[in-house]
């Protein structure tokens, strides 16, 4: 079978034979095999575009799934910096903190100085000379007792001192910690934040292309559309049921009622069915209610009509309608009947070549019967608007 391409630089070459007048235009242009093959290209088109737009369905919900998740990082960066903001605050306070410590400790450092100074000079002093150097007697036993707890207070400041130096590094020491901490933590959900949004964007950008792929085979697919009802309306040209004029009412008005059954399978009507048989009475009737019948190039078995209805464009349905082809698979060939009217779930059909009592169970008759809906499947030939 030829490609698309193929077919398509066919068709332009075609075409420029015609434009320059190197050909002349036989009567008929296109076979049934021209036929087949637009519709078996169409049919590739619809998996084709089928197949894209699930494709791009997926990527779409991968895409929002995605932007949610950047999202939830995007909160987790707020709440982080957050946290940054406010431990940074706390590192702030600690920095001024550790710096009134330092202070205290050059303080303390002048006390100690002048504590050690006192206890040396005291103790070259004896206690008659202080108390001689005295202002008065009180005065005197004060200082003896500040002199008897400086040894007290020098342990007491040293000890605060170490106390002071040793929470001043573990102060440093926690906020270098916490700072380095968060910042790893920012700086990974950055990475992690880009990750996301570059797998975004490829998402996006994937999905953006399967949907201009089903596009450009959507258009394909139209244009061929275009191409089969013009090589259809052709075929129909080619086998128009010219001349053929309308039987015996009671039996259906089919033009070759006379013959039937015992001409039955004899030779085939204008659409390559043979007379007496099912579908050489359904494409009689769709033909006079509506004026043409596709050329279905010979295939017409009932259980060929649905697939060739649907590759036509026809409306295939199961709900009934007065005016459409009821069609059965049932059987090695299927049954293909008319629909006269509708009630309920009911359906009055009139068909050829059905062994029933209305026939006698003999093959090639006329007969007319109230069936059930769901026996049948069902054409709408009218569905084209021709």
């Amino acid at each position: 079978m030829r490609t698309h391409q193929s077919f398509r630089k066919s068709l332009l070459i075609f075409a420029l034979f015609i434009l320059a007048g190197a050909i002349t235009l036989p009567a008929s242009a296109y076979k049934q095999s021209d036929l087949d093959e637009v519709n078996l290209q169409i049919k590739e088109l619809r998996r084709q575009i089928n197949e894209y737009e699930t494709r791009a369905s997926e990527l779409a919900e991968q895409a929002d799934s995605l932007q949610n998740q950047i999202a939830k990082l995007q909160n987790e960066q707020n709440n982080l910096r957050a946290q940054i903001d406010l431990k940074q605050a706390e590192h702030d306070q600690l920095v001024i903190d550790i710096d009134t410590v330092q202070k205290r400790i050059e303080n303390n450092s002048d006390t100690i100085g002048y504590i050690i100074a006192e206890y040396y000079y005291n103790n070259d002093v004896s206690v008659v000379e202080r108390l001689a150097s005295s202002e008065s007697f009180a005065s005197f036993v004060d200082k003896e007792v500040e002199y008897s707890g400086f040894s007290d207070t020098l342990a007491n400041i040293v000890t605060e001192n170490k106390t002071l130096k040793e929470d001043l590094v573990t102060k440093k020491i926690e906020a270098e910690m916490i700072l380095e901490d968060l910042n790893e933590q920012k700086a990974e959900l950055a990475a992690k934040e880009q990750e996301q949004a570059t797998l975004l964007a490829q998402t996006r950008a994937n999905e953006a292309a399967y949907r201009q792929m089903r596009n450009l085979s959507a258009s394909e697919k139209s244009d061929l559309e275009k191409k089969q009802q013009e090589i259809q309306a052709d075929l129909d040209r080619q086998y128009h049921a010219t001349g053929i004029t309308a039987g015996n009412p009671a039996k259906g008005g089919y033009p070759y009622s006379d013959r039937c059954p015992r001409q039955k399978d004899a030779f085939a009507d204008k659409w390559g069915m043979y007379i007496c048989e099912c579908v050489s009475y359904t494409a009689w009737r769709v033909y006079d209610a509506y004026g043409y019948m596709p050329y279905w190039g010979g295939r017409g078995n009932a259980n060929q009509w649905l697939n060739n209805a649907r590759a036509a464009g026809y409306t295939v349905t199961s709900t009934p309608k007065a005016g459409a082809v009821g069609i059965s698979n049932s059987g090695p060939y299927g049954h293909a009947v008319w629909v006269e009217r509708v009630s309920g779930n009911q359906v009055y059909i009139s068909q050829y070549n059905s062994r029933n009592a209305a026939t006698n169970y003999l093959a090639g008759e006329y007969s007319e019967q109230w069936v059930d809906q769901g026996r049948y499947m069902y054409i709408y030939f009218d569905s084209l608007g021709h």
